[in-house]
């Protein structure tokens, strides 16, 4: 009974070892799970990133800036500075101190100003400036120390010659003198007489002035003297009593007495027939000047 028992197991070993069978000792299941699993996981990943970033950046950056600045400073010293800044200049006002107190419309008088102002070197003939044309009633000399007639007229003009200068300036003569000025008021020229209100311009003539305005004697109702005189028809008188309160001037003319506010401002020396070599005038801003006319 125990060979039979030992027969049996001797048998169920060999069949298990039978059924082993593999060349290489592994073992294939006899359930035939072929697990194949070519996981073949062809991963081409062809990632053919050709980033042709060919940036050419050629940046030819040429800047030609050819800066030729052609500064033709040909500073030569040719400083042509055409500053004419000579009596051959001209202001528009006529007055040197840029403002006109009679024949004030410059559209209706552009070539004749009357000019208010004081000056303390005597005469009106041909007087050469003196103080740089500063006087003038609004100048920045306007007592007129050390200044002529001349020094009241602007660059380009002159204190006016007598009738014919007048006349060429304004065919109208004395017409429109009071336009902007305050009366009274006598402009002189430098035109004289050789008495007795005859006007000449020869160089004996040195009695008394002649101008325009409402301050003085006019003497147009002679006919003879108007005429030789036309139209500068109001004169100073003697001593130049007709612009003064104290000459003891007739009533037919409009002197200063008759104006008992006013202090006397011209004075014309003690000679009687040389009054155009010694006027002075020591205030400004009242009773007038000079007549000024442009340079032709």
């Amino acid at each position: 009974m125990r060979h039979s028992i030992w027969g049996v197991l001797l048998a169920f070993v060999a069949m298990v070892l039978a059924g082993i069978g593999c060349s290489d000792g592994s073992r294939t299941p006899s359930g035939s799970d072929t697990d194949t699993d070519t996981d073949t996981d062809t991963d081409t990943d062809t990632d053919t990133d050709t980033d042709t970033d060919t940036d050419t950046d050629t940046d030819t950056d040429t800047d030609t800036d050819s800066d030729t600045d052609t500064d033709t400073d040909a500073d030569a010293g040719t400083d042509t500075d055409t500053d004419t800044d000579s009596d051959t200049a001209f202001e528009v006002e006529g007055c040197s101190d840029g403002s006109r107190e009679g024949f004030d419309d410059l559209s209706s008088f552009p070539y004749i100003a009357a000019c208010d102002g004081a000056w303390d070197q005597p005469g009106i003939f041909d007087m050469p400036v003196s103080c740089d044309r500063l006087a003038g009633n609004d100048g920045a000399n306007p007592l007129g120390v050390g200044c002529t007639v001349s020094d009241l007229c602007g660059w380009g003009w002159h204190v006016c010659y007598g009738k014919d200068d007048v006349l060429a300036r304004n065919p109208e003569g004395c017409e429109g003198v009071m336009t902007g000025a305050e009366s009274p008021v006598f402009f002189t020229t430098q035109m004289s007489s050789t008495g007795a209100f005859l006007c000449d311009t020869s160089a004996s003539a040195t009695n008394d002035l002649f101008g325009c305005g409402d301050l003085g004697c006019n003497f147009s109702s002679d006919p003879t003297c108007a005429a030789e005189c036309y139209p500068l028809v109001m004169s100073s008188h003697d001593l130049c009593k007709g612009l003064r309160n104290d000459g003891g001037c007739g009533d037919w003319c409009n002197h200063l007495g008759k104006y008992p506010e006013l202090d006397n401002a011209w004075y014309c020396g003690t000679d009687t027939t040389t009054e155009a070599l010694n006027v002075v005038k020591s205030m400004f801003g009242e009773q007038g000047g000079v007549l000024c006319c442009a340079d032709e």
